[in-house]
């Protein structure tokens, strides 16, 4: 299949140091896409993991993300809700965080991206064997898996996020928003 487009951006902040496999989660979240998930990543995805997931410090002591956000604009279908999707199971399944709040410019984007997520893990056995609940409540969709991980949709409104404290955010669609109330509420968790 060829490919069309350029694998980099034309503005990014540049790395801090070489982006070898010591130096970003990057290549793991790849290799999570390809080989548990079944994923053919792009190159431009590949590229975006590996530069928005640089990290500081060494995975052996004290470590963090370079990034605290991490804003891309690409045209449509392109494969960034894919991206959001690897993003959150890796976060879930392999970091083992305790709270993704997934968002978008309404509900049912939000709803549909975190439908993605559910139906990824469900396909996988070992992943599947990790679910302990599915809510499909309209509104107050949540994967509950063991150990108290959670992927919840919040609309996107001046109380998402409120009172709780995630560990990642995955904001859609953000130029639709109209007004800062949800990115003011989001940004706090």
């Amino acid at each position: 299949m060829r490919t069309y487009g350029r694998e980099e951006p034309r503005v990014y902040t540049p790395p801090l140091r070489e982006l070898d496999e010591d130096a970003t989660l990057g290549y793991d979240v790849a290799a999570f896409a390809e080989d548990v998930l079944g994923l053919r990543l792009y190159p431009w995805q590949k590229w975006l993991f590996v530069h928005a997931l640089e990290i500081v410090g060494d995975f052996d002591g004290e470590w963090r993300f370079r990034f605290r956000t991490v804003v891309v604009e690409i045209g449509r279908q392109n494969g960034k809700t894919t991206m959001g999707t690897v993003l959150a199971l890796f976060f879930l399944y392999m970091l083992g965080v305790a709270l993704i709040l997934g968002t978008a410019q309404d509900l049912e984007q939000a709803e549909d991206t975190w439908a993605s997520v559910v139906e990824m893990a469900q396909a996988d056995e070992d992943l599947a064997a990790e679910i302990e609940h599915v809510w499909y409540t309209n509104g107050a969709k949540r994967l509950q898996l063991t150990r108290g991980r959670q992927y919840r949709v919040k609309a996107t409104t001046r109380k998402a996020g409120r009172g709780k404290s995630a560990d990642l955010i995955l904001v859609d669609e953000l130029r639709e928003h109209r007004d800062w109330e949800a990115w003011g509420a989001l940004t706090k968790t």
